[in-house]
């Protein structure tokens, strides 16, 4: 058998790295399909490749920066089933990595899929978390009605809601594909009340990536009303926190309150 090569991923690529996604992750292949579409504005990927055929992939987004660094997200780390045990995830994520650094990033960050990976990805590629996260679930009812935001108004509100503090900024790429991906599962970007928010419905309850509001404006009630919104019982708030649980893991250390909240999770 001979060893799978590591490449960057091509245009026409497109359809086999859809159709790997699905299988490798469960996402429908128009999610997939959105991000891909976002290439190279987003950012690039590299693939593993045997005998013509794509075993696995993996992607560095570059449309996040932190004042003026710019950061390389690794994303859908993903290997077919039958390709797995072979050392390619490992593969893979070196090749992002440093492909991300090669389209110009100074940091380089992801987020394990679960606790036992955060000291996988230190001894592989060097990074340990470094952001925490609180979660709240709170009950829905019924209040102002929350208004779809197209993905460059959404960026507007959000840095002047952000100014003076601590936060990443998300290029419209990423935001372009955020919209997408909360659109797939029935949800959107939208304006509460003076805030904004990031939601879908997951599994009986509104999961909300994002919800940004103005000093004076209740963020748990505008939660409240997503969830109502979006017909679900109750809410799932994610927000920053200096402690909580472990978040995102970087190669640098990160100030304890940076916001960041849409890492395409």
């Amino acid at each position: 058998m001979t060893e799978p090569i590591i490449r960057q991923v091509r245009a026409e690529d497109a359809g086999e790295l859809a159709a790997l996604w699905h299988r490798a992750f469960g996402d429908p292949a128009e999610l997939a399909r959105a991000f891909l579409a976002e290439l190279p504005a987003l950012g690039g990927g590299v693939c593993a490749e045997e005998g013509g055929k794509l075993l696995g992939a993996a992607y560095a987004v570059t449309d996040f920066t932190l004042e003026d660094r710019r950061a390389a997200y690794l994303y859908a780390i993903g290997v077919l089933p039958e390709a797995r045990g072979r050392g390619l995830g490992k593969r893979l994520t070196k090749a992002a990595a440093a492909l991300g650094r090669e389209l110009g990033a100074d940091l380089v960050c992801t987020l394990p899929a679960n606790a036992p990976l955060y000291p996988w990805y230190e001894k592989l590629i060097g990074v340990r978390c470094a952001l925490c996260r609180r979660e709240e679930r709170i009950e829905s009812r019924p209040g102002v009605k929350p208004l779809p935001l197209s993905p460059e108004a959404y960026g507007l509100r959000r840095e002047e809601l952000l100014r003076g503090k601590p936060h990443v900024t998300v290029g419209p790429a990423a935001l372009r594909y955020e919209k997408e991906n909360c659109r797939c599962f029935g949800g959107d970007l939208y304006a509460v009340g003076a805030g904004i928010a990031a939601a879908y419905p997951d599994e009986g309850e509104t999961r909300i990536r994002e919800l940004l509001a103005p000093a004076g404006e209740d963020a748990h009630a505008l939660a409240a009303t997503l969830g109502a919104h979006l017909g679900t019982e109750r809410v799932l708030l994610l927000s920053a926190a200096a402690e909580g649980h472990p978040y995102l893991a970087a190669d640098v250390p990160l100030p304890s309150h940076l916001i960041w909240n849409l890492t395409l999770d």
